[in-house]
Parts: C-alpha cells; sequence; structure tokens
C-alpha cells in the first residue's frame, strides 16, 4: 500500500491482470485486415524467401574465378520473375540480371553494374569478385517450417508484410474483444448540441475510444447516462451483459451524485476503489455479471491517464498477449522546477527533445490541472514522479515516459 493506504499503481496493475481471462475463440480474418490482432497460433512458414538464390544488385552473373581485366561475352538478360530453370552459363559468359532476378546455373557471382565496363556483347570486369558475392540465398530471410510468428503476438505492419511475403492470404486471431464505453453526469452533452449553463460537452468517450484503437477492440459506445441512481442501474447492467470489458467515465468520486461506486457494490463486486496517483486518484475496478467494468473519472486528463495506465493493460491481458506492453521509460534532465505534496505517484505533463549532443532533456509545462486538456495535446511525455518525491528542481535527472516513438524530437 501507498502512505496515503491506497493501491498503488504497481498493486493495482497487479489486481487487474490477475482479474483477466483471455479471451480464447479464434476467427479466420484477410490478411489486410489483420492489423493490431492477436495471432491465435503459431505461424510456420509454408516456403522459404526468398524461395531460390536472387541477385542482391543490379549487374552482371559469372562463374567463379572472377579477377579485374577479365571479359565476358554477355549471353542471357535476366530480369526479376523470369524462369531461369532452362538456362546455364558456360565458361567465359555472363548474364545482364537484375536486382531479384533468379540465379542461373554455372553463376557464382554477381558483379554490380558500377564493377564493370560494357562493349555491345561484351562486359569486362573491373573488379574482382568473391564466390556468392550479391547473391541472396534461398531461405536467406525464411526457410520453410521455420515459426515466424508467435501465439500472442499483436500483429503490426511489419508482421502482416512478412506474411504477404510467404503468400499468406488470412490469418487466424483472437477474436475482438467486446469493450462498451458510458459516459455519466447531467452536465454532459452529446457534440452538436447547443450547451445550456453548466454543460459541458462530452470529451471522455472519444478520448478513451481513441486511446484503444490500436488495440482493434469491438468498442460499444451506449451513450451517456443521467445522474439517477436507478437510470444509471439499469444502463450499466445492460451494456455489461452484452461485452466483455465496460469503461464508464465520471461518477466515481464522493459527490451527492456519483453513483457509480454503489451500483457495482450492490449489482458485483468492486476489486478496488481509488489508487495513489495523480492525476486519476479515484479509479474503480470490479465485475458486473461476467463482465469487467473500469469506473475512470470524469476530469479528462484523469481520465486520459488512467486509461493509459490501468485499462489498456487489463485489455492487453484480457486479448491473450503473450507479454502486456511495458510502457518505455528513459532518463532526461529536468528543465524547470516543481513543489508538491508527497503520498501519490504523478504523471507530470512534458515536453522531451534531445539537445545536439544526443542528451535527453524535458520541460515541465505550466498548467498541470487534471481539467487542462490542452497541456496532453502539447506534452509528448510523461514526468513520473514517486510518491515520495516533494521537488523537482532545474537539472535533476528524471524518469521520462514518451507518449510514443514518433515524434519531432528537436528543440
Amino acid at each position: 500500500m501507498s502512505s496515503t493506504g491506497w493501491l498503488t499503481l504497481a498493486q493495482a496493475l497487479q489486481q487487474l491482470i490477475q482479474a483477466a481471462t483471455p479471451v480464447t475463440q479464434t476467427e479466420q480474418v484477410r490478411l489486410t485486415d489483420c492489423l493490431g490482432r492477436i495471432c491465435a497460433q503459431d505461424i510456420v512458414a509454408p516456403v522459404s524467401v526468398p524461395p531460390q538464390d536472387v541477385s542482391a544488385m543490379d549487374g552482371y552473373a559469372i562463374g567463379l574465378p572472377v579477377s579485374a581485366g577479365q571479359s565476358y561475352q554477355v549471353t542471357h538478360t535476366i530480369l526479376a520473375g523470369s524462369d531461369v530453370s532452362g538456362l546455364s552459363l558456360a565458361a567465359g559468359e555472363a548474364a545482364r540480371i537484375m536486382t531479384g532476378a533468379s540465379i542461373l546455373a554455372g553463376a557464382s557471382a554477381v558483379v554490380m553494374q558500377e564493377n564493370t565496363e560494357r562493349d555491345g556483347d561484351t562486359v569486362v570486369i573491373t573488379q574482382a569478385a568473391r564466390e556468392h558475392e550479391n547473391i541472396r540465398a534461398a531461405g536467406n530471410d525464411i526457410t520453410a517450417g521455420q515459426t515466424v510468428i508467435s501465439a500472442g503476438t499483436r500483429l503490426s505492419a511489419s508482421h502482416l508484410m512478412l506474411l504477404a511475403s510467404l503468400g499468406m492470404a488470412d490469418c487466424t486471431v483472437l477474436r475482438q474483444l467486446k469493450v462498451g464505453l458510458i459516459a455519466t453526469g447531467d452536465e454532459i452533452m452529446p457534440a452538436g448540441t447547443p450547451l445550456q449553463p453548466g454543460q459541458i460537452y462530452n470529451s471522455n468517450t472519444v478520448g478513451v475510444q481513441a486511446l484503444l484503437a490500436p488495440l482493434n477492440v469491438d468498442v460499444h459506445d451506449f451513450g451517456i447516462a443521467r445522474d439517477d441512481k436507478q437510470s444509471l442501474t439499469n444502463t450499466l447492467l445492460e451494456a455489461s451483459s452484452q461485452v466483455d470489458v465496460l469503461i464508464s467515465t465520471g461518477g466515481v468520486s464522493v459527490g451527492e451524485a456519483d453513483f457509480v461506486k454503489q451500483v457495482l457494490d450492490e449489482h458485483g463486486e468492486v476489486g478496488f476503489w481509488k489508487v495513489a496517483i495523480k492525476p486519476g486518484k479515484p479509479f474503480a475496478f470490479g465485475q458486473l455479471g461476467q463482465c469487467l467494468f473500469c469506473g475512470v473519472p470524469g476530469n479528462p486528463v484523469s481520465a486520459f491517464v488512467t486509461t493509459q495506465q490501468l485499462v489498456m493493460p487489463l485489455i492487453e491481458s484480457m486479448q491473450g498477449l503473450s507479454a502486456a506492453t511495458r510502457p518505455l521509460t528513459i532518463k532526461a534532465a529536468l528543465n524547470g522546477q516543481l513543489k508538491r505534496r508527497a503520498g501519490r505517484q504523478e504523471f507530470l505533463r512534458a515536453r522531451l527533445w534531445q539537445a545536439d549532443n544526443g542528451d535527453w532533456q524535458v520541460t515541465l509545462l505550466a498548467k498541470q490541472s487534471s481539467g487542462v486538456m490542452t497541456t496532453v495535446t502539447q506534452a509528448n511525455a510523461y514526468i513520473i514522479a514517486d510518491e515520495t518525491c516533494t521537488a523537482l528542481n532545474d537539472g535533476d535527472t528524471v524518469t521520462v515516459q514518451p507518449f510514443h516513438t514518433r515524434d519531432h524530437w528537436s528543440c
């Protein structure tokens, strides 16, 4: 436990992952629709890549030995895709060959074009070549029968490219996890609706759904539940019967209209409530029927952070990933300073950049309120302050969690 008596982030994650039952149902999906899906079984290569010896350069295929100053009669031109099964080179002969073209019998090396001089049907070698130089051997990348992707892998663009190179048109993946989203609060209105005094637009559902997009889940939006306990109960129970994970935003604090925890107490099970992180303390986790429930705070930054740090690892575990993703952290020198109250691990919005000498620098953004979403859009990383930290000083080495790996990292 933290000094506050609430669960630490690590303890909360442990409970979430222990509660996660991975899906086991599978389906066959077209390769073009597999991005972000979870591979359900080991994939064994049906063919070798390349399937035969091929040229790695544009040049001339020649038998050995190849010495500088030798001349050869050019007898063939071999393009990528040409059938060379009936062709061969005799002593003193060469074949004009293109990158990716199959190596014909009698050829022991490919001399790249820059190391030759061509005159009609004769080519002169200007630089000696070694055996197998500029030849990619059959199976150089993949050998038939080799396991190329393990079960439990999230399929990325590179995986799909590899599978396509093996001639695969589809793949067996785990079924999509069904995730429900509910926004709560009388003040919440859908976009496009004129606002009355005291009302705000529903941003949390949009943000949470966007964060979950790379996980390739099947999202069901159950709309906005008003601050009425019976109405909220009906909405939560109906939604929980249709999805694997239900995420609500708002209503998990201790206000008079915050009914989410009460509904969970009365109709399900509360795993924990409150995590020692900032922003995001009032996070509720439990179960409604067969559905796992996550109640994230209503403040937009708190909803954003808790979805990243708690909800996404839960979903990854339920998807049967061989290992839940551990966020990358690096060390950087702090530009700025901050006084803070100890007791909670804090995720501070910051801008990470790399100096000309290669050192990482990070600048703390001024506005850290959980209601200020603009600093999330301006940030590209979190500075992570542990629960014992009371001050961050200019020049301190701090732990930083980048939002993603692709960014403009120059100042």
